[in-house]
């Protein structure tokens, strides 16, 4: 018999499972508004924000944040929801691969030729994208308990 209560549907936890397009658009634009912080943050700090690509200075604006931040977890949490249909087991596995996406990728500011105030903004960026990701994952983990 099911019931028409709204609490007989909620979780242990007694909170309501989000659906996951909400979980992953959620935390895409939340990745975004941190890392406009982080921007704002390093801007303020007086890093350069100027990084080398292809041998040009290249500005990093709000644009290129905003788009970065939104596309990588869409993306990627997206491609995991995809593959979590076929085998759940790629839930944990993508939560795994999340955080190590988001370590390997903050080194890279560690070598490029940019102040330090512009690689810890960067290295900040990459690591609350992943954080974000995991969580987001996990979120999805729980609800389908």
């Amino acid at each position: 018999m099911t019931s028409s209560n709204p609490a007989a549907t909620r979780s242990a936890t007694g909170f309501r499972a989000l659906p996951a397009w909400q979980v992953v658009a959620g935390s895409a634009v939340l990745a975004a508004i941190v890392n406009l912080l982080v921007l704002l943050i390093g801007n303020a700090a007086d890093a350069s924000l100027v990084i080398e690509m292809n041998g040009e200075p290249d500005t990093i604006g709000a644009t290129d944040v905003i788009f970065m931040s939104l596309a990588a977890p869409l993306i990627g949490l997206t491609a995991v929801l995809l593959l979590a249909r076929w085998q759940p087991v790629f839930l944990p596995a993508g939560q795994i691969l999340a955080g190590a996406v988001a370590v390997l990728t903050a080194i890279g500011p560690l070598t490029m030729d940019t102040d330090g105030g512009t690689a810890a903004t960067l290295i900040v960026m990459h690591l609350s994208v992943g954080v974000l990701g995991v969580a987001a994952l996990e979120m999805i983990r729980r609800s389908r308990l």
